[in-house]
């Protein structure tokens, strides 16, 4: 993988945490049990799943944002707030590895935060985001791929809708334009223009996305027939490789070539937070398919399976990017 490089275009929010028994009903007041602030949103987010999915944890605190030879380099894009949260925000990336040339800071505007609430039993979370300066970001250059590398041309642009569609939209046309594989995240899930979808070399969503973006409801989506049905409307718009991912159920892929097929998720893993695991799918699938480019192959279902393997390491830890594993920690 010498000289491979991946750009993140995406959201980055501050975290406020809440660990409660159980989510409040309408009306309704009730403690939590702990409130962690923590580095997070899901451009952020997926941008270290990457840089992470393809090293080894490092024996010391920090790294340096270049890796051995073999490693992908990542650059993220998107704006944060002149205020403490965009500071940290981008000191822990850079800390992480993750190029930030990209990000930029937007005077007299808060940086993205995000309000959490885990349910201690369950896992599971529900969040509620204030965008803030996501939603000013623009690329430095507007028609240049390479202005989203640092000047150098990468070999996938993967985006979410966490800054503002119009912007995705142009970055995926013109970086397809410019022989540039693409993968979008749709998420938070809003209307796309149907023209957008050739432009997308994949597109990872999951069961409410893919319902939302495919006009139907996600009760729906409950069986093999649905996900061929959903997934060939997006491959019939001009997608190559399409998979939704379903939580405790694993996952469906299929490409334009014909692969198709479901990927079981983990057994048996200890539910704790299930913040950041569709980003950290997202970043590890991106770092399979950039190893397999590179040998002039492509297993989807590896990639998937991979994808899987690292979204359940995440689950078992809170917090989303406290939480993401490293690739020794996913295949040892």
């Amino acid at each position: 993988m010498a000289g491979s490089i991946v750009a993140v275009v995406g959201g980055l929010n501050m975290d406020m945490i809440f660990e409660a028994e159980r989510m409040p009903d309408v009306g309704e007041s009730t403690d939590s049990s702990s409130l962690s602030n923590f580095p997070g949103g899901k451009g952020a987010n997926t941008a270290i799943a990457t840089y992470r999915g393809s090293r080894s944890k490092p024996t010391t605190e920090f790294t340096d944002g270049r890796g051995d030879e073999g490693d992908i380099r990542v650059f993220m894009n998107g704006a944060v707030g002149d205020d403490d949260f965009g500071v940290m925000l981008k000191t822990r990336l850079e800390q992480d590895g993750v190029e930030t040339s990209g990000i930029r800071t937007i005077s007299d505007t808060r940086s993205g935060t995000c309000v959490v609430i885990v349910e201690t039993e369950s896992g599971d979370s529900r969040n509620i985001a204030y965008q803030g300066a996501n939603l000013k970001w623009t690329p430095r250059e507007r028609n240049s791929v390479e202005c989203l590398a640092g000047g150098e041309k990468p070999d996938l642009v993967i985006a979410h809708l966490g800054v503002r569609r119009e912007e995705v939209e142009r970055v995926l046309e013109t970086a397809s334009r410019s022989g540039v594989d693409t993968l979008l995240n749709p998420s938070p899930a809003i209307y796309l223009v149907n023209s957008t979808y050739k432009n997308l070399t994949h597109l990872v969503l999951n069961e409410t996305e893919a319902a939302l973006l495919s006009g139907r409801n996600v009760d729906e989506l409950n069986n093999l027939a649905a996900w061929e049905e959903a997934v060939e409307d997006f491959i019939q718009l001009g997608v190559t490789n399409v998979v939704i991912t379903l939580g405790a159920k694993g996952a469906y892929y299929a490409t334009s070539d014909g692969q198709k097929g479901v990927v079981d998720a983990e057994k048996n893993i200890n539910v704790i937070d299930t913040t950041g695991a569709g980003d950290t799918f997202v970043g590890n699938y991106a770092t399979e398919y950039i190893k397999q480019k590179q040998l002039g192959t492509w297993d989807i279902s590896r990639a998937v399976t991979r994808a899987c393997k690292a979204s359940a390491r995440t689950i078992q830890r809170l917090g989303a990017q406290e939480s993401i594993p490293w690739a020794d920690e996913i295949d040892g």
